[in-house]
């Protein structure tokens, strides 16, 4: 760097006892009157070498020259004088900035350089009998030419990295040593930061570290030199055969570099880590892939699968990551290698299954993939991965099961059930929740693929929206994830509860033209069986999916082939009526009672999901020949539209959830049996069988866990199911039934005068218990009286 040498002088006056300042003097006038004499301050800064200068640099010191001399005629030196230099950032030597004029009114200064570099202004001051003398000077503070190297003894070496040795053990260390030196060859001593780096650390393979530090280290390390020196520790880590290092003055242009020799290593351990996409919410689900020529959004046809090798197995304990969830690959037990070969097989190549490639070699992290391709044959697999270690030894590892299906559900592997179908308390209060879960397989049987979406909607009260199979259940439903080809949503009774149009139509058991129950005489009252639509409280809830037809593989090939028998969907749509078809489009169907005017009615509101978008209801037939055709993935390409169909379709899936009554709101009435129809009557006669029936005024069984006790008192006992006072029973979730609860009782009398009763009583889940009713005990034996005893009634039927 070339110096810019120069005098800065000048003069400054000022009057009145007060400063000034300039380019390198300043004084004040003498006071002829007063007698009073002030100083004349020059400065000047000189190199090492008595040269006039400006440049300061971080290896050559500048001398600040201070001469100080009365204002006088004759000028004469003023020794003996303290003076003051100030700063902004360059270092003045002494540190306090204070000096002594010597006889010949002169006093010295170091100025070095600081942290800052750049243009800086040297102030002086000092005190005459005229008062306060100022002056100032420029100076430019610059960073020297500084070499980086090393010292190898007492010698410098330039541009090289010292190390404690450059032939290293596998994962071991070296220090590396570093020195800072001006163009003397004098160590800096400001502080200077040095970066350090290497080929294998920015790959993630080595890392350096500060001296005493026991972490792990990092990719890169800036360090401060102290005197001009410093030093750090270079890890090898999983590096293997060579490196290179390289260090980079950071306020400067100097590297220096060396280069280190690692030893080779022995791999002992492969496993597998995980497979993409995954199934079964872990990493040793399943993986399904798309048939060959079937795949779409969503339904990969090829899977990736990623194995490890390690030094050694990796033993995990309680609350570590198993491989494949995040933070596994940054475990401090698991030593990975790079640079291994590894071969791939399939245990099944079924279908012209291939692999991608055949053989790997592990990165940095000790990871490789292979690639699997699906065939045309619905089957499984497994990938196996090997290599051989030195000792020509063999080390194999197996992925998941790799399913190569068609992964869409298919129209009669769609299966729907409810936690609750008869809702306890639905019928009268908000809120109460019955989780519907949906089951879905494909063509081969195999659960479908995660994250198919699963759409509901329901006639009755309110449904989350949608689920994904595998992946999420509906957003009130159980967080947690589902299993594989299952999801489920939460359906909660709320408003609207009946039909919006046809009210007078809905069936109830009370007394009017239109009850008809089969099974008892009464006019009125619970009823076992179907009274018909329009039925009240019954909400059709629908799901439906994308998916494909069902069809018979006549010929065992895995795909329609023309002619084979097959099972055509129409558009799906929600059955109010539940009888089976599109009322609007298709009927009405309903079977008896239901008379046709209420079976229309009921189905009057039914809505169509209008897959294809037309705006009309579809049959899904060909508008030429009257005919349906296969819709699936497994039409073979040279079949599409000719006599299949690759469309996809919704295939659908119905349930029906009952609005139950709380307990206040049911009823009871008994049918005397063996007669057919049963003798409806509210008095039990001693040692006859009775069926007492239970529902509320829609006909509709008591929900699910509702207790319904029977207690005797006075002249009454009840003799069947058991004997006992009082008889309590649960009822059970009537899966697919409508009409009445049904139970059977036998009473006798106790022989206690005055006759008695049996009252009927329920109780909720939730606790509320009311009477819903009570029937009359008669002692006297109308049937089947006692042989041995003629006061008595046989109690030995069943």
């Amino acid at each position: 760097m070339s110096a810019i040498v120069g005098t800065m002088l000048a003069v400054l006056s000022a009057c009145g006892g007060g400063g000034g300042s300039g380019g390198g003097g300043g004084f004040l006038p003498g006071d002829g009157d007063n007698d009073v004499t002030s100083y004349t301050i020059t400065l000047t800064t000189v190199d090492p070498a008595g040269n006039p200068t400006t440049l300061v640099s971080e290896t050559f010191p500048a001398t600040l020259r201070i001469e100080v001399r009365e204002d006088t005629v004759d000028a004469a030196a003023v020794s003996g004088l303290v003076v003051l230099a100030t700063a902004d950032f360059a270092v003045i030597s002494p540190a306090n900035g204070q000096a002594l004029t010597n006889a010949d009114g002169i006093a010295e200064l170091e100025i070095q350089a600081g942290g800052t570099l750049g243009a800086d202004t040297i102030t002086v001051t000092a005190e005459s009998p005229g008062g306060t003398v100022t002056a100032t000077i420029g100076v430019e503070i610059s960073g020297a030419g500084l070499s980086l190297g090393y010292f190898e003894g007492t010698s410098f070496i330039a541009g090289q990295i010292g190390l404690s040795s450059d032939s290293l053990a596998f994962r071991g260390s070296a220090v590396a040593r570093l020195a800072v030196v001006d163009e003397a060859g004098t160590p800096s001593s400001a502080v200077q930061l040095i970066r350090l780096s290497s080929a294998c650390s920015l790959s993630g393979l080595a890392s350096f570290r500060a001296i005493g530090d026991t972490g792990t280290g990092t990719n890169t390390l800036t360090i401060e030199t102290l005197d001009g020196l410093a030093s750090a520790e270079y890890l090898a880590g999983s590096c293997e055969t060579s490196d290179d290092l390289t260090a980079t003055l950071v306020d400067g242009d100097s590297t220096a570099t060396a280069s280190v020799t690692i030893a080779g290593r022995d791999a002992n351990f492969i496993g597998y880590v995980s497979t993409e996409p995954t199934e079964g919410g872990d990493t040793n689900g399943r993986t399904i892939i798309a048939l060959k020529n079937t795949g779409g959004p969503g339904r990969p046809e090829v899977a990736s699968v990623t194995f490890e090798v390690l030094e050694e197995a990796v033993v995990l304990e309680p609350g570590d990551p198993a491989p494949g969830e995040p933070g596994y690959l940054d475990l401090d037990k698991r030593t990975p290698l790079a640079g291994v070969t590894v071969n791939f097989a399939l245990t099944n190549a079924l279908g012209g299954i291939t692999l991608l490639n055949t053989s790997g070699v592990t990165n940095s992290q000790g990871l490789v993939v292979v690639d699997v391709s699906a065939g045309n044959v619905a089957t499984s697999t497994v990938v196996t991965a090997s290599f051989d270690t030195s000792q020509n030894q063999q080390q194999a590892a197996s992925s998941n099961q790799i399913v190569i299906s068609t992964g869409l559900p298919q129209q009669n592997g769609i299966s729907v059930s409810a936690s609750q179908f008869h809702v306890p308390g639905a019928r009268d209060i908000d809120g109460v929740e019955s989780t519907i879960t949906v089951r879905l397989v494909d063509r081969f049987g195999n659960p479908v693929a995660d994250g198919t979406s699963v759409v509901f909607t329901t006639e009755y009260g309110a449904i989350d929206t949608s689920c994904l199979t595998g992946t999420s259940n509906g957003e009130r439903a159980d967080p947690g994830t589902p299993a594989v080809g299952t999801c489920s949503v939460l359906w909660t009774s709320q408003a609207p509860r009946f039909p919006v149009f046809n009210q007078d139509l809905v069936q109830t058991t009370v007394d009017d033209n239109s009850y008809d129950c089969p099974s008892h005489t009464g006019s009125f009252g619970p009823c076992p069986n179907d009274l018909g639509a329009i039925r009240g409280l019954r909400s059709t809830v629908t799901i439906t999916v994308v998916g494909e037809e069902f069809f018979v593989d006549g010929n065992g090939n895995g795909v329609y082939d023309e002619g084979e028998s097959f099972e055509n969907l129409p558009e799906a749509f929600t059955d109010h009526n539940e009888d089976g078809v599109y009322t609007p489009f298709a009927g009405p169907q309903c079977p008896s009672p239901s008379p046709e005017e209420n079976c229309i009615a009921a189905g009057s509101s039914e809505e169509f999901i209008d897959f294809n978008g037309d705006g009309v209801y579809s049959e899904n037939v060909d508008p030429n020949t009257g005919e349906g055709v296969y819709n699936g993935s497994l039409c073979p390409p040279d079949g599409d539209g000719v006599f299949c169909s690759r469309e996809l379709l919704n295939v659908r899936a119905s349930v029906v959830l009952t609005l139950t009554a709380s307990a206040q709101n049911l009823q009871v009435l008994a049918g005397k049996t063996p007669d057919n129809p049963r003798v409806a009557t509210t008095i039990l006669q001693e040692g006859s069988l009775y069926e007492i029936y239970v529902a509320d005024v829609y006909n509709n069984a008591p929900g699910a866990g509702t207790t319904l006790t029977f207690r005797a008192d006075q002249d009454c006992a009840i003799v069947f199911p058991e004997s006992t006072e009082s008889l309590t029973l649960t009822v059970p979730d009537l899966v697919g039934q409508s009409g009445a609860f049904t139970t059977s009782l036998r009473i006798n009398g106790t022989g206690i005068p005055g006759g008695g009763r049996i009252t009927v009583l329920a109780q909720d889940i939730g606790g509320a218990t009311s009477q819903i009713g009570s029937f009359g005990c008669s002692t006297v034996c109308s049937d089947d009286p006692d042989p041995t005893d003629p006061n008595a009634c046989d109690e030995t039927l069943p």
